[in-house]
């Protein structure tokens, strides 16, 4: 694959082969292999936000129907409503660019091994009795995914969404932490008058805006494991200013409305190497 050299970095003379092969080459985004794993109406956005950023190698994974609720950011459109999310999904993205071609096989996706490779997990918020809301899949139902694959994990609820931590697919939260983690939030005020009516308003624009910055904190993770399979030392300052390696709750209308709340980790092991 072709490379190029960082912007404003001052190409070596090349004097030998360990020059040549320098830290100043930047990998490309077709490198990148992004594995989504539920595809409600914001990670299938988080999906065409990446596809336009040069990710071409897409597996996109949730059997489940396209519902009303998942319209608003533009990924699905109304005549999509009941047909398999996963289905609709590849053929959007078929139509947004010819060079990518979508699959639906978690299986093949690529081991850790290959760098640039990232799950996203999408689900919402586990009810009180540790089942999933309807439509969402555990991610137990996706066995075989190799356990170093760095993990970016989504959680919905109550109109608001927890970014977990990245961790690695084996490290991933159990619905007891994410619960406690969201249950023990400050409370925040309940909008009403034109406050409630601007959130249900703006909510696709709220969603669109969530989707650019998860793409960008997605692709900063790709990059920190493409610069540390070859040395090149750059993606862990990258991910750091995304915030990934923190929680982060984004609440609507206001895409900048974005708080840093506190893991509570103490029910299960779950939470190991997190740090």
């Amino acid at each position: 694959m072709p490379t190029t050299p960082f912007p404003g970095s001052h190409q070596a003379p090349h004097h030998g082969p360990e020059l040549r092969l320098s830290c100043l080459e930047r990998p490309r985004p077709e490198e990148v292999h992004v594995l989504l794993l539920g595809l409600d109406g914001l990670a299938a956005a988080l999906a065409v936000r990446l596809l336009r950023c040069g990710v071409l190698g897409l597996n996109v994974s949730d059997p489940g129907p396209v519902t009303t609720s998942d319209l608003g950011t533009g990924a699905y459109r109304p005549a999509d409503v009941g047909r398999s999310r996963e289905a609709a999904l590849r053929q959007r993205l078929r139509e947004l660019d010819p060079r990518c071609a979508p699959v639906s096989a978690p299986e093949l996706f690529p081991g850790a091994l290959l760098p640039g490779t990232v799950v996203v997990h999408s689900a919402g918020h586990p009810a009180p009795d540790g089942r999933l809301r309807p439509g969402a899949v555990a991610p137990d139902a996706w066995p075989g995914i190799d356990p170093r694959h760095p993990l970016v994990s989504l959680h919905h609820a109550d109109g608001v969404l927890l970014r977990w931590p990245t961790v690695p697919w084996a490290h991933r939260p159990c619905p007891d932490c994410v619960r406690a983690t969201l249950d023990g939030r400050e409370p925040g005020a309940v909008p009403h008058g034109p406050a409630a009516v601007l959130a249900a308003w703006a909510a696709p624009a709220h969603a669109e805006a969530v989707a650019v910055r998860l793409a960008v904190e997605v692709l900063a993770v790709a990059l920190d494991s493409l610069c540390a399979a070859d040395g090149r030392g750059q993606g862990s300052e990258a991910r750091e200013q995304t915030g990934a390696r923190h929680a982060a709750l984004y609440t609507p209308p206001w895409p900048d409305a974005v708080s840093w709340p506190e893991l509570d980790r103490s029910r299960c092991l779950c939470g190991l190497d997190q740090e």
